[in-house]
This record gives C-alpha cells, sequence and structure tokens, in this order.
C-alpha cells in the first residue's frame, strides 16, 4: 500500500520512537558565528563540511606544525559534541587541550583602517573567537580556556583568557534552535527568509547569495 509522504514521515517518527532512535543532525559550533540562514541551508543541502575559509586552512596547516613541534603535551583538533534535540547536536572541534585548559587559535592582519594596527594594540580577543571557545568550555564542562592571536604576518602571538559563560551558551544555544527551525522550514517547501545575516558584509562572498537574492526580491 502506498501512503502520502505526512504519513511516510510520521511512519518513521514513530519507528524511531520505539526503537529510541532518532536522525542525527549536526550544527557546527563555527557556523552559529554567523549567518543562521546560510548554517540552515548548509544543513539542509550537506554542504557543511565543505564551507572552509581560507583562513581555517591556514589555521589546519599550523595545528599541524604546532603538534609536531609540541608531540604529546597537548591535543590537538579534539572532536565535541552537544545534544540539543530530537537527534540535533552541536558539533565541534577544539583546536587543542591542554590539561583542564581549552586553546582557541585565531589568525589576522593588521594595518586595517578600522582595527588595531599591530598586535600590541589588540585590546581583546576577537569576539567571535571569544563566543566559540565559551561554547566549548560549556560543552566539555570547563572553566577556563585561552585565545591565541596570531598575526600572520610573522606569526607572532598574544594569548586572551575566557572563562565560561553560562547564560552567554544559553543564547548561543537559541541561534541553533533557529538554524533547526530553518532546516525544518526547507524540508517543508519554505525558504525562511524571516532569518536574517548577523553581520552587513557576509553575503556579498556567500555561495548562497544568488537563491536568496532571487527569493528575496519576489
Amino acid at each position: 500500500m502506498e501512503y502520502p509522504e505526512e504519513i511516510l514521515d510520521f511512519n518513521r517518527k514513530v519507528e524511531n520512537a520505539i526503537t529510541g532512535k532518532t536522525p542525527e543532525r549536526k550544527i557546527w559550533v563555527t557556523s552559529l558565528s554567523f549567518c543562521l540562514r546560510k548554517a540552515a541551508l548548509s544543513v539542509y543541502l550537506g554542504t557543511t563540511r565543505h564551507d572552509r575559509t581560507g583562513e581555517m586552512l591556514v589555521g589546519s596547516v599550523l595545528h599541524r606544525w604546532l603538534g609536531e613541534a609540541l608531540g604529546d603535551e597537548v591535543e590537538f583538533e579534539v572532536p565535541v559534541e552537544y545534544p540539543i534535540e530530537d537527534g540535533w547536536k552541536l558539533v565541534g572541534r577544539v583546536d587543542a587541550v591542554k590539561g583542564d585548559y581549552l586553546l582557541e587559535f585565531k589568525f589576522r592582519g593588521f594595518g586595517s583602517e578600522n582595527g588595531p594596527k599591530s598586535l600590541e594594540e589588540l585590546d581583546d580577543a576577537p569576539k567571535l573567537a571569544k563566543e566559540q571557545l565559551n561554547a566549548y568550555l560549556n560543552i566539555m564542562g570547563k572553566e577556563r580556556g585561552y585565545v591565541y592571536v596570531f598575526d600572520r604576518n610573522g606569526l607572532d602571538f598574544r594569548v586572551f583568557p575566557v572563562e565560561r559563560d553560562e547564560r552567554a551558551f544559553s543564547q548561543f544555544l537559541k541561534r541553533a534552535r533557529v538554524v533547526i527551525a530553518g532546516v525544518r522550514d526547507l524540508e517543508e517547501d519554505r525558504f525562511p527568509l524571516w532569518i536574517k545575516p548577523r553581520w552587513e558584509n557576509e553575503c556579498k562572498n556567500c555561495v548562497f547569495r544568488p537563491i536568496c537574492k532571487a527569493l528575496e526580491s519576489r
């Protein structure tokens, strides 16, 4: 007997409930620091793991180099996960773990019009680095971590402490639930136009820009 798609979907959910299984869905910690519509589209289309910037690739090279230089002193690229709801998980990779301390490595250039002119002029760690490190601290139940900011011209660095903030993590999880709602909209053939970019310049080089532009102009 053939069933309508809605009944087939309901049947799958009933089977999962009986067996204690739910489909595993992943949201990457790093994606929640940017446009949540992009995060929802990436999850829905299965492109999340391919969305790597040049800076991320440079970071991976440095991680490997540090790993070879420091040997077994530090664990690098440590996977973490945190259950949210209905099979959804928040997942990520901590750049490094040294004992009870989590380490996040960030690279940046200096000398732009709107930012500090040098590493020495940097007052604090980048907001997004602190936000992501705080997520990892809460997921792993640790109290303190450190953001290492590297000047990509010469690789000098400064270190900034980050204390665990449970309230900020609670707000971070709300962003994850926006992504979940966006994916559910897409699965029901509704485009989540209600989700707006977080930063003004995000759309410029976004792979999904043509899709969003076409639908927003209707």
